[in-house]
């Protein structure tokens, strides 16, 4: 079975880059087929037993550490995975996903409203201490999804005083180049509270996944990531 991205590369330049509500949207107007492939990347990748020494221990551990206790948390780039992430969150008010395809964000939000858990959410909450009633509070909890292209300025005027918590795991590495890479930061720390934290993940593709996708993401390094902060005015808390 060949890997899968959670990327729909081949679209991605015909997307809609409006900033619109996933609420304000027909579902009869979403593409079946790309429903299908974010229904697959979740049963592939965030379902069966937790696979140790792949980064989600430290993604975690890193989000328990430093993430803080936000009343406002916006995950970047959430795809299906924000509830998984969310077990390294300390007690979240409020949750906002945010996508560039409205069919990855219909995925998450039916998959929240249920009672499913898959495995491997279980083992990574026994990692990090969070009780099966918490992770239930932050599910039950209000969620918004919207849909935005992160990788270039934005904003959202119902929160125009900015987020507690900004979380971009494996979004800002979809850049392009390190130019657009280092827009992607800007704009996240444009929109952080004072005081305000933000923790993101990135890895560099594989040769294989190059060849397949056609996106060489060889400019991501630990490095980069500290320039870029460091040029937004971010206070480097941890790096690695």
């Amino acid at each position: 079975m060949a890997a899968i991205g959670g990327w729909l590369k081949d679209a991605d330049a015909g997307m809609d880059r409006r900033r619109r509500r996933l609420a304000d949207l027909e579902t009869s107007a979403m593409n079946p087929d790309y429903i299908a492939y974010f229904e697959d990347y979740r049963g592939r990748y965030f379902n069966d037993r937790l696979i140790p020494g792949q980064g989600v221990e430290e993604i975690l551990a890193t989000l328990r550490k430093y993430g803080g206790t936000p009343d406002l948390w916006i995950d970047l780039g959430a795809g299906v995975t924000t509830l998984f992430w969310s077990i390294g969150v300390r007690d979240p008010g409020r949750v906002i996903a945010c996508d560039l395809v409205p069919e990855a964000l219909a995925v998450l939000s039916s998959f929240k409203e249920g009672k499913e858990v898959p495995p491997c959410y279980g083992q990574a909450m026994v990692r990090v201490g969070l009780s099966q009633a918490d992770f239930d509070t932050t599910r039950r909890r209000p969620w918004d999804y919207h849909l935005f292209d992160c990788h270039a300025p934005w904003s959202l005027p119902e929160y125009a005083d900015g987020f507690d918590l900004v979380t971009a795991i494996g979004c800002f590495g979809l850049a392009p180049d390190p130019a657009r890479y280092a827009a992607a930061f800007g704009a996240a720390a444009a929109n952080l509270r004072p005081g305000g934290r933000f923790v993101g993940a990135d890895w560099a593709r594989s040769a294989a996944f190059v060849d397949r996708e056609g996106h060489d993401n060889g400019y991501v390094s630990a490095a980069l990531s500290e320039r870029c902060g460091a040029e937004c005015g971010l206070r480097l808390l941890n790096c690695t």
